[in-house]
């Protein structure tokens, strides 16, 4: 299954800022067993030392490591407070996550509390499923494919926002808004809001042609990750039929956002 980075498109975006001259200087650093797919320093993240030096001059850093690594966040904070780093973005691109306290999700979560106790300002961005990569038949949407699944009953109303539209976000608010704006906050923002079932529905209308619609009950789901950890595609559709809704979207922060709809990244066959 492939993973779903916001890595590269932060990255591009950056540079492409830092091009028009909004930015001074972007340091992309990355781990030697992700060299072959990520240009950039390798740092030894295990290492204070290493990632201290890697880090000075450096006023804000963006955490985009992958779920698996996700304890090495706390060692790259420390040396980011120690480097004289003034504000600290969590890998956290997803849903909010403030009151979870288990599993990867929890996990997540915990690096707000370590980030105030080490006092380092930090902005995390909630920004709801990427619009523009689950349509595909490893996650059981395969809408171009004419076959999908959704958990619950597919009425729940979820954020939505594209990787593109996430990198102009970040980038345009860490370096337009003032620092007060941006210290110790959450950001929520969102491209669209839709359920599944919607979706479905505006895809019809738009090809005209109907779509086999499978709805998966939350306990066959509750059992099909119980039994097997490692079923992400469980997982997430139980997430997604049981997620909250997002509350006071931040959208505004960024006046001439406006991000793409769900529909616009949905393959047509």
């Amino acid at each position: 299954m492939p993973r779903p980075s916001s890595r590269d498109f932060i990255i591009r975006q950056l540079l492409k800022d830092k091009l028009a001259k909004v930015i001074n200087k972007v340091t992309v650093l990355t781990r030697q067993e992700s060299r072959t797919t990520t240009q950039g320093d390798v740092v030894d993240y295990s290492n204070d030392q290493s990632v201290k030096a890697a880090l000075a001059g450096v006023d804000v850093v963006i955490s985009t490591i992958s779920t698996s690594a996700l304890g090495l966040q706390v060692g790259i904070a420390k040396a980011a407070k120690e480097a004289g780093v003034k504000l600290f973005v969590p890998s956290e691109f997803g849903g909010v996550k403030a009151e979870e306290t288990e599993g990867l999700i929890g996990e997540k979560a915990g690096i707000r509390n370590q980030l105030k106790a080490l006092g380092l300002p930090y902005t995390i961005f909630y920004t709801g499923i990427y619009s523009d990569f689950i349509w595909e038949p490893s996650f059981n949407l395969d809408v171009a494919g004419g076959k999908v699944s959704v958990g619950g009953d597919g009425n729940k109303q979820l954020p939505f926002t594209s990787r593109t539209d996430i990198a102009r976000y970040v980038s345009y608010v860490l370096t337009h808004l003032p620092a007060e704006q941006l210290e110790n906050r959450a950001l929520k923002l969102f491209g669209d809001t839709k359920s599944f079932n919607e979706i479905f529905q505006d895809y019809e209308t738009k090809i005209g042609k109907k779509l086999e619609v499978t709805r998966i009950p939350i306990s066959e789901l509750d059992a099909r990750f119980a039994a097997n950890p490692n079923d992400i595609v469980a997982y997430l559709h139980k997430v997604w039929a049981t997620a909250r809704p997002f509350p006071n979207s931040d959208n505004h922060l960024f006046p001439d956002w406006n991000p793409s709809t769900v529909l616009d990244h949905i393959p047509v066959a």
